[in-house]
């Protein structure tokens, strides 16, 4: 007898793609810091300074990026109106989007559930809820 091998038999050997993260905040040394963090977890990071800067990066990488991570309080185009520019765009508006924050008023954080959050995350924040936190808008959007 001899022992027939499939193609299919090296789908299961393959290591998952990736996930990637489009890291948004305007102080580049936080936005680094993110990055590393996300990095050394195994997740690829694209960095963005601004809103505005985000959205482009998204619309032109679209296919490429897996979730927006961004700071609520920031010049030029803020978290809250990149989560609205984001959910009106139809081919990106299923992309997930997490706030990493220190901002904590509950009428914004009601607003930005509202328009389509996946998750709050609270700064300074304890790695193991925020990484919990990623994972879960990651599966579920």
């Amino acid at each position: 007898m001899f022992k027939q091998e499939y193609a299919c038999d090296a789908f299961f050997n393959f290591e998952p793609m990736k996930k990637t993260i489009l890291v948004v905040d305007d102080f580049a040394s936080i936005r680094d810091y993110v990055c590393d963090t996300l990095n050394r977890k195994g997740y690829l990071t694209i960095p963005a300074s601004n809103g505005n800067e985000a959205y482009d990066m998204l619309v032109k990488k679209k296919d490429e990026i897996n979730l927006v991570l961004t700071d609520f309080n920031m010049p030029v185009c803020n978290g809250f109106e990149l989560l609205k520019m984001i959910r009106t765009e139809q081919s990106i508006s299923s992309t997930p989007v997490v706030f990493l924050t220190t901002e904590s008023n509950p009428d914004k954080m009601r607003a930005a559930k509202d328009a389509g959050l996946s998750a709050w995350i609270k700064k300074p924040y304890k790695p193991e809820t925020f990484f919990a936190q990623i994972e879960n808008a990651l599966k579920h959007g």
